[in-house]
């Protein structure tokens, strides 16, 4: 293909012949450009244009790396779990965190028990302040086509005033009772729950330090009557001390976290158990005096 400006002694062309040639070099670099951004994304701008089989030689060659090092681990965790199944291989333990997990784990079923019962409480005493407001409306309206002279009426109206005043006391103790379940779920299905999180990726990078860990234990007694370490060992070896890191750092936000939710736990708890019996208390005090007086009147 031909230069457009590469003759400089010619005589100059005229505008709409320039127009044409620019046109057509902008034509020309703009579908090299797009060949390159849609075939060559992944390489660097400075770098060589590869073919269509060398880019295709390139992705397998990746492609079969990614999944020899998910055989590998694979293989490698399948093992362990088998092992510590069996017995064949004891894993990592921390004796006082396991303690701690378990008992976190123990007081969450208790919470997860309380707070159905607090459901169930909530429900069925929102029906009997339904079946109170109903019973004293109908006490009201056979009071209301009762004779004057009728002896029932100051009983009718007696009963009707009883059972609004234990509706109205009740929906001050159902508020109570709504608001202990709301803390109680934000505290079990989300504070507790975040921490049970935690705990499944310390108790992942435990399996995968001690999967690595037999590993280099092999390699440390095979060492013992070979003098010269191969790429592999190295190799080995360094994937342990990374995945020992890993474990140890994952063990430390363990512990901090459940110092955290117990601190957490125990003033919330204690806070709204507080509430809870104080409501419960108030509600038949109230009702208690109240249903004194109008018995006295």
């Amino acid at each position: 293909m031909s230069n457009p400006v590469s003759n400089l002694d010619t005589p100059s062309p005229s505008s709409s012949t320039l127009n044409t040639n620019r046109n057509s070099t902008n034509d020309s670099t703009y579908s090299q450009n797009s060949y390159v951004s849609l075939l060559d994304s992944c390489e660097t701008p400075d770098g060589p244009v590869l073919s269509f089989p060398q880019r295709a030689t390139l992705n397998l060659n990746r492609s079969l790396n990614i999944l020899r090092q998910w055989s590998s681990r694979t293989l490698k965790y399948t093992r362990q779990l088998f092992q510590e199944r069996v017995g064949h291989l004891l894993p990592t333990q921390d004796i006082e965190l396991e303690q701690n997990i378990q008992l976190l784990r123990e007081t969450k079923r208790h919470y997860e028990n309380i707070l159905n019962e607090a459901r169930q409480m909530s429900i069925y005493f929102s029906g009997l302040l339904q079946t109170q407001r109903a019973l004293g409306e109908s006490f009201n309206q056979l009071q209301r086509i009762s004779g004057s002279s009728d002896d029932l009426v100051d009983q009718l109206v007696r009963n009707s005033q009883c059972q609004k005043t234990l509706a109205l006391n009740g929906d001050i103790l159902l508020n109570a009772i709504n608001t202990f379940i709301d803390k109680l779920e934000t505290l079990t299905n989300k504070t507790i729950e975040d921490t049970l999180i935690t705990i499944k990726i310390y108790e992942n990078t435990r399996f995968e330090y001690d999967a690595h860990r037999y590993d280099y234990e092999l390699l440390l007694a095979r060492n013992k009557s070979e003098e010269e370490r191969s790429s592999s060992d190295e190799y080995i070896q360094h994937q342990y001390q990374y995945f020992k890191q890993r474990y140890e750092k994952s063990k430390d936000d363990l512990n901090i976290k459940l110092k955290l939710l117990d601190q957490n736990r125990i003033q919330v708890m204690k806070q709204q158990l507080i509430l809870f019996h104080n409501a419960i208390g108030a509600y038949f005090s109230v009702n208690r005096q109240q249903l004194h007086l109008s018995i006295i009147n």
